[in-house]
């Protein structure tokens, strides 16, 4: 059977592809954070040539990545000056798959739709943490535990494999709906009228809402097909917002990795 062209299979609306990607220059800012080899090595180059010969295959418009929107200028002219043959790219995934996929599809810009202030949490990380030891120890117990496991499972899944199959790891839906787990997890902590967990956790909700209207707004025709990198704990959000707003289509990044 002959391959349909996917811009005609859109029904009229845009195409989204969310990649989850782990951040590959090791900037520890998360709670677990795995730690990447040498991504600029020549075998990771070459793997994630790659994925970008996979992924070319979508057929983006437009690709967005996780950079706050305020940088959007900073971040093309790193883009500018990189199509120039001036730029050096970083480890950063942003870099590693954005800028080098945008360059393959001779996209004239790349998306910036990131945000992240420090407004709508009412507890910092060591607070809630703090709190569910004194007086949740159950809750820290699996919090800790678990977010353990799954640390060294993808620690020793990073040596073994090359970064397409980490892509896809990263990527299962059941992997994706684990990891999310924790933020529901984390509501529960309080006692009373102290949700202590929740005022973080609705920060995270309203954070990843931010980040959909950013996309959204980035969207500018019915033939727009843009591929999405961001930090795979975004995903589970994102995509419901995505479905539920039944404005895109939204298609499975397995097709394309």
């Amino acid at each position: 059977m002959a391959h349909q062209n996917p811009l005609e299979l859109n029904n009229g609306r845009p195409t989204i592809l969310l990649l989850g990607c782990s951040h590959w220059a090791n900037h520890n800012r998360d709670v677990f954070n795995v730690q990447h080899d040498d991504m600029l090595a020549p075998k990771r180059q070459s793997e994630i040539q790659i994925c970008i010969d996979n992924l070319k295959r979508f057929q983006p418009t437009k690709v967005a990545i996780e950079i706050p929107t305020e940088q959007s200028h900073d971040i093309n002219e790193q883009y500018r000056r990189y199509r120039a043959g001036t730029f050096q790219l970083s480890a950063e995934e942003y870099h590693q798959l954005g800028f080098r996929i945008a360059t393959a599809c001779q996209h004239e810009e790349i998306y910036a739709i990131n945000w992240n202030e420090a407004i709508g949490y009412d507890y910092g990380m060591d607070v809630i943490f703090e709190f569910a030891q004194k007086h949740q120890p159950e809750i820290y117990e699996q919090l800790m535990g678990s977010g353990q496991r799954h640390l060294e499972q993808a620690q020793e899944c990073l040596s073994q494999t090359t970064v397409r199959e980490q892509l896809l790891e990263i990527n299962a839906p059941t992997n994706l709906s684990r990891d999310h787990q924790a933020y529901l997890m984390m509501a529960r902590i309080g006692a009373g009228k102290q949700y202590v967990g929740i005022g973080w956790v609705q920060g995270w909700y309203a954070r990843n809402l931010r980040i959909f209207v950013n996309l959204t707004r980035i969207v500018t025709s019915p033939q727009d097909r843009v591929l999405v990198i961001y930090g795979s704990g975004h995903l589970p959000l994102l995509s419901q917002y995505i479905h539920d707003s039944g404005l895109y289509k939204l298609e499975a990044v397995e097709r394309y990795l």
